[in-house]
């Protein structure tokens, strides 16, 4: 039984690779766009730099934010990247920062040093002119909330949801599952395909077509 499982495992592994390999190589002959920025309130941007072989152009990479500061900060983002971040004490095993009133979780860093170094560094790295924003339809937040990006000045920018919001074209509606709101998008299939690439073509979005 043991050797069957490791002949199971070693063939889907196979699989994922080559599979992987293969859609990766499609979605960056694709890409039209380049030197993008994208800001996100969890990991699904930086899962999209990985998918397209491109470098972090963005102090939003490996944390999260709850998404009423996740617009805070976005409306304001210049001012708020201006901020220096402090490191707070927190019931979590992860750096947890505050930038000025918003509250910034680094659930993938181990240090508060690793933190700031990625923050810092990739923070100058911002570019203002190609800005893309992604938002989640979560915490509580409304649909005034979800409205106020129509102010964010970027290129394009999308708000995850589980309901249907017909007049506002920015929100990308996918069915709500047995995971708790957000997670869901980030499942992934037998082959490593998260949800949320079956449902949002990131490559025709970051091409702004």
């Amino acid at each position: 039984m043991n050797i069957l499982k490791k002949v199971y495992y070693k063939v889907l592994n196979l699989l994922r690779r080559n599979y992987n390999i293969i859609y990766e190589k499609k979605l960056r002959k694709k890409l039209k766009n380049q030197d993008f920025s994208i800001i996100c309130s969890n990991c699904i941007g930086g899962i999209i730099y990985h998918r397209l072989g491109k470098e972090f152009l963005s102090p939003t990479i490996n944390l999260w934010l709850h998404q009423d500061d996740f617009l805070k900060f976005v409306l304001n983002l210049k001012e708020y990247i201006s901020k220096d971040l402090i490191f707070v004490e927190s019931e979590y095993d992860y750096p947890v920062g505050l930038l000025d009133d918003i509250k910034i979780y680094f659930n993938h860093s181990k240090t508060e040093e690793e933190a700031r170094l990625n923050w810092d560094k990739r923070k100058k790295r911002i570019n203002y002119d190609n800005l893309f924003i992604i938002m989640y339809d979560r915490d509580e937040i409304t649909k005034e909330d979800i409205k106020k990006l129509e102010n964010v000045d970027c290129k394009n920018k999308i708000v995850l949801s589980d309901k249907e919001y017909p007049d506002i074209d920015y929100v990308l509606t996918i069915q709500h599952n047995n995971k708790v709101n957000g997670q869901q998008y980030l499942d992934k299939d037998i082959l490593d395909k998260r949800t949320f690439e079956k449902h949002f073509d990131f490559v025709k979005w970051l091409n702004c077509e």
